[in-house]
């Protein structure tokens, strides 16, 4: 134990411990012959008085720590000193502290990772009886990172809400080593000018089209290389694009069908005749595919089944599957036929015993002819209509309606069509009929044309991924509808080519094609885009900078996302400054990025 307390401080020797309820008392002593005053430097080796202090250090073999050391007071014999007397002091322990540097230094780097209240209720378990005011304390005490401001040439700068609507601040980071160097509380112009004019030697700075910041930047470094960031610029560009499409494009949008659609359309018919289907006679067609020589994959592919429930079917033996094929319905016919075999049972015991059938109708409140039928040995309790579909009034018209739907006749006319063929039915049970058979082909049918050419729906929402992803990656819209969009709606087409040229551009760098295609864009004379020019030749150098270089705004970007996070966590009950300190502290322990 001599050797453990040696190594907090050699200058401390052993007593005694005790172990109590969790918690370990480890009483010390200083076996220092002469002790410097704090207050002067004089050295002194007359002693005053002895008290005993407690203070608290990491955890042993998950036991809390209590160190309680003889302190002494010391006289100072220095005349010129303001102080008579002073208390003995050491390295590992600040000046009336209850706790060890070190401690400390585990709590901050703790409640760095997390909220005050969780690092009190981790801590609380076997390190250290705190509470989350003293966590915040001690944060708040934390100095931040000093670093050499005149070393740092290369940053990129980015806003981020402290209190989103109301206040802002800014963050910088280093381009070359990924780490965050500083934060300020603002994003006004005078305030990031002052912090700009700390950081002497910028040469290069990325940022977002903030004409704050561009301001700003140009006033304290004007010979500063100002990168603008490609993403903002996509960004804009394609919410101006889609904001222009909006207008001119209905939520659903119709185009003529291409080649692929009979096919589409008979395999959504297949599948729908496949869901009416039940699990018995799905293992009937199953029996019978298979005595064609079809595999298990042409199978489940005709019969629209997960290749799992086909083995699953198969592998049962027939008392399972003939428990499975049982549907609700059929479990309560069972039932109900088993309780009508009681009834007839009990009628046939009564005649058996010589009861006549008037006597056995009124002990049994059963019809005379009821009782007749169940002594009969041929009846059978299974109701004659069990197990057959009864057909609507609906049935024998509706290949007659499917015809008139496909050639697009509508509701009113159909109804009328097949009242003069005899149908003597509720207009609505036509009309649920249609809207049910509309849904099932929408994806695929909107209607005729006046010309007869068949339409197909198309999500507007679905047409914007194109100009966000290839065609070859957008596998909702395949390339012969993408065709037919661009040759029915000939500005769209417009559109995704000058998206696309502005993406290939910064792309491939191609910084020579950039004065052409503000030309064409111009050319397109849509009020969206000239928007968007006006905002790019506003700062111009920049976005020419953005296409020549390969610099980004990416590494702030993430590093405010995990800001965010970290300040969430906080619950608001913390200042900047102890947000700051937490972030800072962070990117010292490199446990940040």
């Amino acid at each position: 134990m001599d050797e453990f307390i040696k190594q907090l401080d050699p200058n401390l020797d052993y007593i005694s411990h005790e172990i109590k309820d969790g918690k370990c008392y480890i009483t010390v002593t200083s076996n220092r012959k002469e002790v410097t005053c704090p207050f002067c430097g004089w050295p002194s080796s007359r002693i005053h008085s002895t008290y005993n202090r407690t203070f608290q250090d990491l955890p042993v073999q998950g036991n809390k720590v209590f160190i309680i050391i003889r302190n002494r007071k010391f006289f100072c014999d220095n005349s010129d000193c303001n102080h008579t007397t002073f208390a003995e002091r050491f390295d590992f322990i600040s000046y009336k502290a209850k706790k060890t540097r070190r401690l400390e230094d585990e709590i901050v780097r703790l409640s760095i990772n997390c909220s005050s209240i969780t690092a009190s209720k981790i801590l609380k378990e076997n390190v250290v009886d705190i509470g989350k005011s003293t966590v915040c304390n001690l944060l708040k005490k934390k100095e931040t990172p000093v670093i050499d401001k005149k070393t740092i040439t290369a940053v990129c700068i980015d806003d981020f809400a402290i209190k989103k609507r109301r206040s802002y601040g800014t963050i910088m980071v280093d381009i070359f080593t990924h780490q965050i160097l500083d934060m300020i509380d603002s994003r006004d112009y005078e305030t990031v000018c002052e912090w700009l004019k700390s950081y002497p030697n910028l040469r290069i700075i990325s940022r977002d089209g903030s004409v704050t910041y561009n301001n700003a930047i140009t006033g304290v470094h004007p010979e500063a290389l100002q990168i603008s960031d490609r993403f903002h610029l996509l960004k804009n560009l394609t919410s101006y694009v889609t904001e222009y499409l909006k207008k001119r494009l209905k939520p659903q949008v119709s185009i003529q069908s291409v080649s692929q659609e009979i096919k589409e359309v008979e395999t959504i018919k297949q599948a729908n005749e496949n869901r009416k289907l039940t699990l018995k006679e799905k293992y009937e067609k199953i029996k019978q595919l298979s005595l064609e020589g079809r595999c298990k994959t042409e199978i489940c592919r005709s019969l629209n089944m997960d290749i799992r429930a086909y083995d699953k079917l198969i592998a049962m033996t027939l008392e399972e599957r003939e428990k499975l094929f049982q549907t609700k319905n059929m479990i309560i016919h069972e039932e109900k036929v088993k309780q009508k075999m009681e009834r007839i049972n009990e009628v046939r015991e009564l005649k058996r015993i010589g009861l006549s059938n008037i006597e056995i109708s009124r002990r049994t409140g059963l019809d005379r002819k009821t009782v007749r039928r169940y002594l009969d040995e041929n009846f059978n309790p299974v109701h004659a209509s069990y197990g057959k579909k009864r057909n609507g009034k609906l049935t024998p018209y509706i290949k007659t309606i499917d015809e008139y739907l496909e050639r697009g006749m509508m509701g009113s006319y159909i109804v009328e069509k097949i009242r003069e063929m005899g149908y003597d039915g509720s207009s609505s049970t036509v009309r649920h009929y249609m809207t049910d058979w509309k849904k099932r082909r929408k994806k695929y049918y909107d209607r005729s044309r006046e010309d007869g050419t068949k339409t197909e729906i198309i999500k507007r929402e679905n047409i914007f991924k194109l100009l966000y992803h290839p065609i070859e990656k957008v596998k909702i819209i395949s390339e012969k509808q993408f065709e037919m969009i661009c040759k029915e709606y000939p500005f769209f087409k417009k559109i995704y080519k000058i998206t696309w040229e502005f993406k290939d551009m910064l792309t491939n760098k191609n910084i020579e094609a950039f004065d052409k295609w503000i030309e064409r864009a111009k050319n397109l004379n849509i009020p969206e885009i000239n928007s968007f020019i006006n905002g790019v030749e506003r700062d111009m150098e920049a976005v020419r900078n953005a296409i020549k270089y390969e610099y980004s705004n990416g590494l702030v970007e993430g590093c405010i996302n995990k800001l965010k996070v970290i300040k969430r966590i906080m619950y608001g009950r913390c200042s900047f400054e102890t947000l700051k300190t937490k972030i800072l502290q962070l990117e010292k322990m490199r446990l940040f990025n």
